[in-house]
């Protein structure tokens, strides 16, 4: 990888409707393949019920594969909590169509039912039992969800493991089964999908590590902050650093190799000007954040990425930028606003962060210090005031927008970031008080 700055803000309508017509492409195209090559007198009702949910059951699950790829460009079109949301929805879809094609074989096959005599049926039937068996044990796998707990990264181990099976089992049904990439398009478009599945596979397990080896990190501090964190702090090891954009995030991995399987996703808090030196503030939650806090100076890790469209990056005609963080939320703001600090950018900002109590607020003495070096007004709002509390009160919705923005707020840029109700509901404020949706930046914690 190259050391210059790739910008991230290369990504709006347009860019989402070409992801969009690429993932139709391939949902649809063998299916119109196959029926120019099938004309409709050759198959019978039942037999194009079944072949048609079992092609698309097939380029269902191609697209499901590739969605979690990591693909820096998708991720920041559509938000990795939309990609992910995508994945889930069409994987449910690949599932039931799986299902409908089963069920059609079952009924109209002449076979019947003696299809699934492993010891006497065909190498297609037997992929199609491999792929389906394993299909079933990922839904069930996924059902029982453990969420990042202990048990989180053996549950993502098997998980990937049945997804293997299922495509590459998938794959060789439908290759078996000659009739159907007997045509030389056909051919072409199975043998290029496999390779597409190859490709993504060992960009993902094997050239993204390889990369992360390139460019590792030493820890320089551990320290834990207010509001249940702990700030990580590392440092390019012999190397400028991995350039990012404010605001973006990484998949953190620690180990003595970037192979390790463990890894966690983290949206960086320090200024992009600086990629040599990034910061983390990383809620305690589960045995990580606990493993993070035992870390010493010297100890190497390693970075997936940069991820994510969540970026003040291209916004340099903007009149002036709103962020409003909850929690752990103000990691990618206060990156952000480090980044125009240290550009000397002096647009009007505003700063509106939320917690339970002032003790939860973290991050507040950075804060301060970056309000000293550029035009920022700072909100601090909390749910549960204590004696003294001279601050707002409650929940960050219309009426206090309404009194803490300017007088023409649709002129500014939004960014939103923290637990997905929040940034749900503070969406719908700012649209009710005139903001238009493409000045709305957002970013949900918990989806990944």
């Amino acid at each position: 990888m190259s050391l210059h700055r790739v910008s991230a803000r290369v990504h709006g309508p347009l860019s989402r409707l070409t992801w969009f017509l690429w993932y139709l492409a391939v949902l649809l195209i063998p299916l119109l393949l196959t029926w120019h090559v099938l004309a409709p007198p050759d198959t019978a009702p039942g037999g194009a019920v079944a072949l048609s949910a079992g092609l698309v059951a097939y380029s269902a699950l191609v697209v499901t594969a590739a969605l979690p790829a990591r693909l820096p460009w998708l991720i920041a079109s559509f938000g990795i909590e939309t990609v992910l949301a995508v994945h889930r929805l069409i994987a449910l879809i690949a599932v039931v169509l799986v299902l409908v094609h089963l069920v059609a074989v079952l009924i109209f096959d002449p076979r019947g039912i003696t299809i699934l005599d492993l010891a006497h049926t065909t190498w297609a039937a037997r992929a199609a039992v491999t792929s389906t068996v394993a299909l079933v044990l990922v839904v069930v796998l996924a059902l029982r969800r453990p969420g990042r707990q202990p048990r989180y990264e053996g549950w993502w181990l098997v998980h990937n493991g049945l997804v293997a099976i299922v495509l590459i089992a998938a794959w060789l049904h439908v290759w078996w089964l000659r009739h159907l990439v007997s045509d030389v398009l056909l051919a072409a478009w199975f043998i290029g999908s496999g390779l597409l599945l190859a490709g993504l596979a060992a960009r993902r397990w094997i050239w993204l590590p390889a990369r992360a080896g390139r460019f590792a990190y030493i820890v320089k501090s551990v320290a834990a902050v207010p509001g249940d964190g702990v700030t990580l702090v590392i440092q390019a090891d012999g190397h400028p650093g991995l350039p990012f954009e404010a605001g973006q995030f990484v998949w953190l991995k620690i180990g003595s190799t970037p192979f390790v399987f463990e890894e966690h996703p983290f949206s960086i808090a320090s200024s992009a000007d600086h990629p040599d030196r990034m910061e983390f503030t990383i809620k305690a939650l589960g045995d990580f954040t606990e493993l993070l806090a035992a870390l010493r100076p010297g100890r190497r890790v390693f970075l997936d990425g940069p991820y994510g469209g969540f970026t003040i990056d291209g916004l340099e005609d903007a009149a002036g930028f709103v962020f409003i963080g909850a929690g752990v939320g103000i990691t990618p703001l206060l990156s952000m606003l480090r980044t125009l600090a240290d550009r000397g950018d002096r647009r009007r900002g505003w700063l509106i962060i939320s917690a339970r109590t002032r003790h939860d607020l973290m991050l507040v003495p950075e804060v301060e210090q970056v309000r000293a070096r550029m035009n920022l007004k700072v909100i601090e709002v909390v749910s549960t005031p204590e004696p003294g509390w001279t601050g707002e009160v409650g929940r960050i919705g219309q009426n206090l927008l309404a009194r803490n923005l300017p007088r023409r707020p649709h002129r500014l840029h939004y960014f939103l970031c923290g637990p997905a109700p929040m940034v749900t509901s503070v969406s719908r404020d700012l649209v009710a008080l005139g903001i238009p949706h493409r000045r709305i930046h957002t970013e949900r914690f918990g989806a990944v």
